[in-house]
C-alpha cells in the first residue's frame, strides 16, 4: 500500500462537460461520437485527441468508455480533460468500479455534476509502474474478450452465408412460416438484481445471433409460469416491440431462463428446421418483410400473427441435413467463445475492485488468472 495515496478525484484527473452536436450536423466519418450510452454515431471531426475516458453525465449515469483514438464526447457526458500524468487506461478501469449513480442531481432526468465528483476522496497509486501493471493485467483480459468477440462475429457471418447458399439451392417447397412453428407470448414479470430464474428481455438479444447472458437479470415466477415459459434448446425468440423482428436462438447448454412479454417464442414443429428458420429470420429477405409489416407510429411493433405471416423456402432433406451439420458445428464453436468470454469477464470483474483498492498486488492477480482461466 506504500504506492497508494489518499487524495481527491479532482487532484489526479479533471473532468470536463462534453460538446453538443446533433445527428443532423454530423458528417460521414470514422470519429466516434460518444454519448452517455456509448458510441451511437460517427463524425468526420474529432473534438478531443485520444486516448480518452468518457463517463455518462446525463440520462444514463455511470457508463464508462475508453477511446483509444480521437473522439467527440457528447454533451451528455463528462470526459477527462487532464489525466495529470496518469495512464488513460488505468483511469478507465478505476472509473468502471467507481459508482456515480448516487451523485445524481437531476430532478427528472438523471444528471451528474463534475463539481460534485471532483472533491470525492479516493485511494490512488502515485507510482506509474503500478498503474501500468494494473492496466496491463486487466487489459489483457479485455483484449482477449475483444478477440473472441471478433471471432464470434466472423462465425456468425459464416453461418449466415451458409444459410444464404443453402436457400439459393433448388427449393423442395415453399411454406408459410406460421405452419412450421407454434407461437407463444412471454411472461409478464419484473426483473430484479437478486437471485431467481433468469429473464431474457429484448435488450438481452444481441444484434448478433446470441443472447447476452451476462446481462440477463433474475426474476420471480411461479412454478406454473416456470413450466410454461421456460426456454428450451431450439427455441427462437423474436422481439415484437422495441426492436421488432430481432431474434435469438436458444442453444443446448444455455442457462435456464424464462422469456419476457415483449418477446414471442417460435417453436418449430420439426426440430430439424430450427436453425434454418432462425437464420431465415436474420436474412435480408425477412428483414425487408418485417420493415413492411411493422405497425405503430410512435413505437413499432409486430404481433405473433404478423411475425409468422410470411413464406419461407425449404431446401431438400439432404441439403437441410448438410446445413444442420455445418451450422451446428459453427454454433458449438460460437458457444465455446461466449463461454470463455463469460469466464474472462467474471475474472476481470472479481479482480477489478481488489486491484483498485490496493488489496491485491498484480503478481497475485496474474497467478489467479493463470490458474482460473
Amino acid at each position: 500500500m506504500s504506492e497508494w495515496i489518499e487524495t481527491t478525484i479532482g487532484s489526479v484527473i479533471t473532468f470536463q462537460r462534453g460538446f453538443d452536436i446533433t445527428r443532423e450536423s454530423q458528417q460521414v466519418g470514422i470519429v466516434p461520437v460518444v454519448s452517455s450510452g456509448g458510441i451511437r454515431s460517427y463524425h468526420d471531426t474529432a473534438a478531443v485527441r485520444g486516448p480518452g475516458v468518457v463517463i455518462g453525465r446525463k440520462g444514463t449515469l455511470g457508463g464508462v468508455f475508453y477511446l483509444p483514438g480521437d473522439y467527440w464526447p457528447h454533451d451528455t457526458t463528462l470526459w477527462v480533460k487532464d489525466f495529470k500524468g496518469s495512464l488513460p487506461r488505468f483511469v478507465y478501469y478505476f472509473m468502471t468500479q467507481f459508482r456515480t449513480a448516487w451523485l445524481d442531481v437531476g430532478s427528472a432526468n438523471p444528471t451528474l455534476n463534475r463539481n460534485h465528483l471532483h472533491p470525492l476522496r479516493v485511494l490512488w497509486p502515485h507510482d506509474l509502474g503500478v498503474q501500468e501493471a494494473i492496466a496491463e493485467v486487466l487489459g489483457a483480459l479485455d483484449d482477449k474478450i475483444a478477440a473472441n468477440t471478433r471471432l464470434a462475429e466472423l462465425n456468425a457471418e459464416l453461418t449466415q452465408s451458409l444459410y444464404a447458399s443453402t436457400a439459393r439451392c433448388e427449393a423442395e417447397s415453399v411454406e408459410r412460416l406460421g405452419d412450421l412453428v407454434t407461437t407463444q407470448y412471454g411472461v409478464t414479470t419484473t426483473a430484479h438484481g437478486g437471485s431467481g430464474k433468469r429473464l431474457v428481455r429484448v435488450t438481452d438479444i444481441n444484434k448478433k445471433p446470441w443472447v447476452e447472458w451476462q446481462s440477463t437479470p433474475a426474476c420471480t415466477v411461479s412454478e406454473s409460469e416456470w413450466l410454461k415459459y421456460r426456454t428450451q434448446p431450439g427455441d427462437i425468440l423474436v422481439a415484437r416491440m422495441a426492436d421488432p423482428g430481432k431474434s435469438a436462438f436458444i442453444d443446448a447448454g444455455d442457462p435456464e431462463a424464462v422469456f419476457a412479454s415483449y418477446l414471442v417464442r417460435l417453436k418449430p414443429s420439426n426440430p430439424q428446421h430450427a436453425l434454418y428458420l432462425f437464420y431465415f429470420l436474420r436474412s435480408a429477405e425477412y428483414r425487408a418483410y418485417a420493415e413492411s409489416a411493422m405497425t405503430g407510429s410512435v413505437q413499432k411493433n409486430m404481433n405473433a400473427k404478423v411475425i409468422v405471416a410470411t413464406s419461407v423456402t425449404l431446401p431438400s432433406t439432404s441439403r437441410l441435413t448438410e446445413f444442420n451439420s455445418k451450422a451446428r458445428a459453427l454454433r458449438a464453436s460460437l458457444q465455446s467463445l461466449l463461454i470463455e468470454n463469460g469466464a474472462l469477464a467474471a475474472t476481470r470483474d472479481a479482480l477489478l475492485p481488489a486491484l483498485m483498492s490496493g488489496r491485491l498486488r498484480v503478481r497475485d492477480a496474474e497467478r489467479i488468472i493463470s490458474t482460473s482461466v
